[in-house]
């Protein structure tokens, strides 16, 4: 055996025993299903909506705050508009004249986290959250995000459980079904104690959270991975509310897919190095015992098995082509149809299958997590795209993390 592929088989096995691991923490702490039960009391809320040049979705994305099933004296809705030059502000100033709960605020732009830290500044909530502009909540989500914080005092941070919106296109679908499989293990790693980022679409927080910590920080264009790490580190508690549904628009081009994706995977690197004292520490439990290492190694393990197969097919190519020089026989082109003799049996090609089928599985066991429902062509653009899409932005993320290069936002 090579030593390439004794490491595809490193990082298989890895996966395997992960997968396997978070099942196992599925079955043995099943979701609770939702109820219709209301919270004992009604907690003050204040959510952000942070915006910059978002003509387009702000005006719905305040709309379906308006229409969440909660005393209106008890929601105000703050939109910051973070020095937009489109007519963001023009709908911002409107939406707050139309309504009593929603309060407009501009600054100059300084990016997103300088927009959120003006919200809670100007807020006097008992909870304060934050809704991207290009996102949209159920009208159930801030009951259930409630009733989550009144079930445990302790919980300092609740995220929701994030769906794509609308999803047509074939790229759009791929991300669907990563959304759904991204419902899955963040349940999990709520079982674990161990959520590593509390996302724009809808997290909220205790104000009590950042009279300890302090404000959001720039955090390589990832303030809401870098305030998950920071409250670990301070043994604050976050939870996922799987019943608290938001919606969210996604990158609608490869391109813009790419940007996201790279900002994502290089703020990761980025804030695992600035807390890099927490890794393989037992302290910070679960998290810094399990989940940023398998994260770190998920990482690079992605992206060597995806140049190892990319080396061994133009291997074989160049190969191909230097025996066609050599011998003069021209390439000859025959009708495919299945021979089970041919089929790759290998240990490798079996291993992949099974990690594909629990991945599949784990998949599955989101929608039903999150109630949700997913066609069978969106499993098939999932299987076909994201293997290809995927190690560009991880290359791309490592690059840029080397350079220490900022990752664009858009």
């Amino acid at each position: 055996m090579d030593i390439g592929a004794l490491g595809v088989y490193i990082c298989l096995f890895a996966a395997l025993y992960f997968e396997v691991f978070l099942l196992i923490s599925f079955f043995e702490n099943r979701p609770a299903q939702k109820t219709t039960e209301l919270p004992k009391r009604f907690p003050t809320v204040s959510i952000i909506v942070p915006s910059f040049n978002e003509e387009v979705t702000i005006a719905q994305t305040v709309h379906s705050l308006l229409t969440l099933d909660y005393p209106k004296d008890k929601l105000d809705i703050m939109i910051v508009d973070d020095g937009s030059t489109d007519a963001t502000g023009a709908i911002g100033k409107k939406l707050a004249l139309e309504h009593a709960q929603v309060h407009y605020l501009y600054k100059p732009n300084g990016g997103k986290y300088t927009a959120l830290n003006l919200g809670i500044e100007a807020s006097t909530a008992e909870l304060v959250g934050c809704l991207d502009a290009d996102s949209f909540t159920s009208s159930d989500a801030l009951i259930e995000v409630v009733k989550r914080f009144e079930e445990d005092p302790g919980v300092m941070a609740i995220m929701p459980a994030m769906k794509v919106y609308r999803p047509k296109s074939m790229l759009e679908r791929m991300q669907a079904v990563e959304y759904s499989f991204g419902v899955f293990y963040k349940k999990m790693f709520d079982n674990l104690a161990a959520l590593n980022v509390l996302p724009g679409p809808f997290s909220l927080y205790k104000r009590e959270v950042f009279e300890k910590i302090g404000l959001f920080h720039h955090a390589h264009n990832t303030e809401d991975m870098e305030i998950a790490f920071r409250m670990h580190a301070h043994g604050l508690k976050i939870v996922n509310a799987h019943t608290a549904t938001v919606y969210t628009t996604v990158p609608k081009t490869v391109r813009a897919l790419l940007k996201q994706r790279t900002r994502w995977s290089q703020g990761f690197l980025e804030n695992l190095r600035d807390y890099k004292y927490m890794l393989l520490n037992p302290r910070y439990g679960n998290f810094g015992l399990l989940v940023l290492p398998f994260g770190l190694f998920a990482f690079f393990s992605g992206l060597y098995s995806a140049l190892y197969v990319a080396y061994t097919v133009a291997s074989r190519i160049i190969n191909r082509g230097l025996d066609m020089w050599a011998t003069q026989i021209p390439l000859h082109i025959t009708t495919p149809h299945l021979n089970f003799f041919y089929v790759d049996t290998s240990m490798m090609m079996f291993t992949t299958v099974i990690v594909l089928c629990f991945t599949f599985v784990a998949i599955v066991l989101g929608n039903r997590i999150a109630q949700n429902k997913i066609s069978v062509f969106s499993f098939i653009s999932y299987f076909a795209l994201f293997g290809f899409i995927a190690p560009i932005w991880l290359a791309r993320a490592a690059w840029g993390a080397v350079r220490a290069s900022p990752a664009s936002w858009r």
